[in-house]
């Protein structure tokens, strides 16, 4: 009797497992298929965008989420000051304040391509963009926004690089 009940609960927990792994595998195909549905969703900026460190208000010009991080992480270059510049959602070198490097005063970007990192739900965002300083060499060229989810559809940036 001892035999059966063990072989019936060996039996219950394997299926209780492949159950979990079977419900692990869907949330995760449903957290990549929203993400493509948000990537989906944004188009390139067609004009350029221009910002100017003399008239920057926190708001974001536009409705999109991963424009709108984009846009934080220029205003943060700009005035680290601003509204809604934390950590969390802009690279920490991106606020940190430093005598040795001159923040610039004009960024312009143009959205070129986005493209989903198959192995999680990060992307990458490919910007043509300009600016009035060097700013370690972040903001001219092709300078590439790595971003990730990060709450109720919003976006973070993890880091910046530039092509040269």
């Amino acid at each position: 009797m001892k035999k059966k009940i063990f072989i019936i609960c060996g039996f219950i927990s394997l299926f209780a497992v492949v159950f979990l792994i079977m419900l692990s595998m869907k949330r995760t195909a449903e957290l990549r298929n929203t993400t493509t549905e948000k990537v989906a969703v944004v188009s390139k900026t067609d004009d350029l965008q221009v910002y100017k460190a003399e008239a920057l208000t926190s708001a974001c010009r536009m409705e999109d989420k991963i424009y709108c991080a984009i846009e934080k992480v220029i205003k943060c270059t700009m005035n680290p000051n601003l509204e809604g510049c934390t950590k969390e959602v802009v690279p920490s070198f991106v606020l940190d304040m430093t005598d040795e490097t001159d923040r610039p005063k004009n960024i312009a970007f143009k959205i070129e391509k986005i493209k989903r990192n198959s192995s999680s739900a990060n992307i990458s965002v490919y910007t043509k963009s300009d600016c009035d300083a060097q700013w370690f060499g972040l903001c001219k060229g092709t300078v590439i926004y790595s971003l990730q989810p990060y709450s109720d559809g919003e976006w973070a940036v993890t880091n910046v690089y530039a092509l040269e």
